[in-house]
């Protein structure tokens, strides 16, 4: 890794801290098995991270956009692993899904994913 790789991950998060907006990762933890209860659950972990809402156009290429539909762009660096398709984003109090993600890389670590979220 470079030391142009290096600075680009923390750059990516500062930008994203400035123009972003407060929002909540929210995905499903680890199934456990409750032996006792014969019971198998899975508690939601929510994550707070800030992120930067685009609305899309449907008239877009792939025929795959329906109206109301956003791109969120979250930066890496301060995640605790990877969204993933699924996943909801909670804004301004509305669950949006997570259809699916592109990740733009400085070097060999992410910096950014794009999120292609569905209300």
């Amino acid at each position: 890794m470079s030391r142009l790789d290096e600075s680009l991950v923390p750059l990516a998060a500062r930008l994203v801290a400035r123009a972003g907006t407060a929002m909540t990762w929210r995905r499903t933890g680890p199934a456990a098995y409750d032996p006792a209860g014969g019971a198998v659950s899975s508690a939601e972990v929510e994550t707070a991270v800030t992120g930067v809402i685009e609305e899309v156009e449907t008239g877009h290429a792939d025929g795959l956009v329906r109206r109301g539909d956003r791109i969120v762009t979250l930066a890496a660096g301060p995640l605790a692993g990877e969204p993933e398709p699924g996943d909801a984003l909670v804004i301004a109090g509305a669950e949006h899904r997570v259809l699916s993600l592109t990740t733009t890389w400085a070097g060999d670590r992410p910096a950014l994913f794009r999120l292609h979220v569905r209300r």
